[in-house]
């Protein structure tokens, strides 16, 4: 497959904390599109994201991505520019860590990241929950947490026509129908049945976290309470705790869209304590945690800034 570029950490991108405002013109704009699961895989893959800068005349800072902590495995691919990590060195200074293929696997990430495109282009991203992708890959997506690497390292040659199509797809029609076509005989095969309604964006980190409570349920039966604990760690790289953290920073940020929605102020103590914080301080932390930002910073970011699409596209 297509090689990114070989340096290891490369000088020329923003700083991480670069702000530049949302693109509007002139000429054309971002496409950028979130889908769920198409009915075939529905139950196997949460969602599907396209985004295409191709022809947009997005600067520097514009092209930087930001991205939450995240109980996600992605399968991301990038066509016609290159992609990496945005890293801080010991001086402070921003460097960036070019991927080194065109698709990427991402396992769950416990803190925030930034990513820079040096060049407009089209990617994408296919976002499974960690025991969906398991079953689905028949592989075991511990050793990727808190990493991206290159997809066929891990997937191995079997799914190499998936990462080749889904390059040479060249919008978002052609990539559901890719995605379906080397998933869904995977998927029914596995499930011999039509699969459940999937719960909807909003409600699937708590899903996600009840499934995984099951499971410790399962485990207690023959193992002590420690070793249950290590257990959920091993196997999803965080405890029980950091997970339900998690699910309760994410149903924060829809409760705040939601009354942005509506025309009311952001009123932070008492969305703190209708979201089960046990003050507004511990909200900020938790929000801290998994942005990168203050939930002020963050507020004001996810309305002005080009670099937090992804967060709008979400939530």
């Amino acid at each position: 497959m297509h090689a990114f570029a070989s340096r290891l950490l490369l000088p020329d991108c923003p700083p991480l904390q670069a702000r530049a405002a949302r693109y509007t013109g002139p000429g054309p704009v971002p496409h950028t599109r979130l889908y769920t699961a198409p009915p075939a895989l529905q139950g196997a893959m949460l969602a599907v994201v396209c985004r295409d800068t191709r022809g947009v005349a997005l600067n520097d800072a514009q092209r930087l991505s930001h991205f939450p902590a995240s109980p996600l495995v992605c399968l991301s691919w990038y066509q016609d520019f290159d992609s990496g990590l945005v890293q801080t060195d010991a001086s402070g200074a921003s460097r960036w860590k070019p991927f080194t293929a065109s698709v990427m696997l991402s396992g769950s990430q416990t803190a925030p990241t930034a990513s820079w495109a040096n060049r407009p282009g089209r990617g994408g991203m296919a976002c499974f929950d960690l025991d969906m992708a398991q079953q689905l890959f028949g592989l075991d997506f511990v050793p990727a947490q808190d990493r991206f690497v290159p997809a066929l390292d891990v997937l191995g040659p079997a799914w190499e026509p998936l990462c080749h199509a889904l390059l040479a797809a060249d919008d978002d029609e052609r990539t559901l129908q890719v995605l379906h076509q080397h998933l869904t005989p995977r998927w029914r095969a596995l499930q011999g049945k039509a699969s459940n309604a999937p719960p909807s964006l909003r409600e699937h980190g708590r899903h996600w976290v009840a499934r995984l409570g099951l499971q410790a349920m399962q485990w207690q039966q023959t193992l002590g309470t420690r070793q249950v604990e290590r257990r959920i760690k091993q196997f999803s790289g965080r405890s029980m705790r950091q997970w339900q953290g998690m699910v309760r920073t994410e149903g924060l940020f829809h409760a705040a869209r939601e009354r942005r929605a509506q025309g009311l102020p952001l009123d932070l103590p008492g969305l703190a304590l209708d979201e089960g914080f046990s003050d507004q301080a511990h909200m900020c932390r938790a929000v801290r945690q998994i942005t990168g930002f203050t939930p002020t910073e963050f507020a004001r970011r996810f309305e002005e800034d080009e670099s937090f699409w992804m967060y709008r596209l979400w939530i």
